[in-house]
C-alpha cells in the first residue's frame, strides 16, 4: 500500500504525469521542444519544492500548477524578447530619417489638403461649437461622448448614471437641436 510519502517519489512523476504535463504544455505553446523544456523545468521546480507540498491537492494538480507558472514565465520572457528585438531592429528605426534627436521634424511634411476645404472645416467646427454651446451641458456632454469620443451606449449610461432609455432620449434631443442649429447657421 502506498503512503503519502510514496506519492512524493520524484522517480514516479515522469511516468505517472509526464504525458499529461506534456500534452497540456503542447496545447498551450504549440511547439514540441518548448513543451518538453517546460515539462522538464516543471519537474525540476517540483523536485526543489518537494518539501513544501502540503497534501491539499493531488500531485498532478500540484505539478500542473507549477507548469502554469512556467507557462506564464515563458510568455513573459517571450514578450520581453520580442519587445527588445523591436527596439533594436534597424528596419524598424526608419523614423530616425524623419526626426532629429530632440524629436523635431527634419523636413516637415506638407499638408495634403485643399486650402478651401481646410477653411470650410474650420468654419464648420466653429459653428458646431456654437451649436453645442446652445445645448444644456448634459446634452452636449452626452453628444460629445457618443459622436466625438466614440463611447458605447452602455459606457455612456454607466458614466452619466442614466437608464438606456433616458440616454437615448437625451442623445436624440441633442441631435435634433444640433440639426436645427446647423441648418440655420451652416447650410442656409
Amino acid at each position: 500500500m502506498k503512503t503519502p510519502n510514496d506519492k512524493l517519489d520524484p522517480h514516479t512523476w515522469l511516468n505517472e504525469h509526464g504525458s499529461y504535463l506534456y500534452s497540456y504544455a503542447l496545447l498551450k505553446v504549440k511547439n514540441k521542444h518548448t513543451a518538453e523544456d517546460l515539462v522538464q523545468e516543471t519537474l525540476l521546480a517540483a523536485l526543489a519544492a518537494k518539501s513544501s507540498f502540503s497534501y491539499q491537492s493531488t500531485i498532478r494538480t500540484w505539478l500542473v500548477g507549477i507548469l502554469k507558472h512556467k507557462l506564464v514565465d515563458h510568455y513573459r520572457k517571450q514578450r520581453r524578447m520580442i519587445a527588445f528585438e523591436d527596439l533594436t531592429n534597424e528596419e524598424d528605426n526608419f523614423l530616425d530619417n524623419y526626426f532629429t534627436a530632440n524629436s523635431r521634424w527634419i523636413d516637415k511634411p506638407e499638408v495634403f489638403q485643399n486650402p478651401e476645404s481646410a477653411f470650410q472645416q474650420q468654419e464648420f467646427w466653429k459653428v458646431l461649437q456654437e451649436c453645442l454651446s446652445g445645448l444644456n451641458s448634459r446634452q452636449a456632454e452626452i453628444f460629445l461622448a457618443k459622436e466625438i469620443y466614440g463611447m458605447s451606449n452602455d459606457e455612456i449610461c454607466k458614466c452619466f448614471s442614466l437608464t438606456p432609455t433616458n440616454g437615448w432620449v437625451i442623445l436624440h434631443r441633442a441631435r435634433l437641436a444640433l440639426i436645427k442649429c446647423l441648418k440655420k447657421n451652416w447650410t442656409d
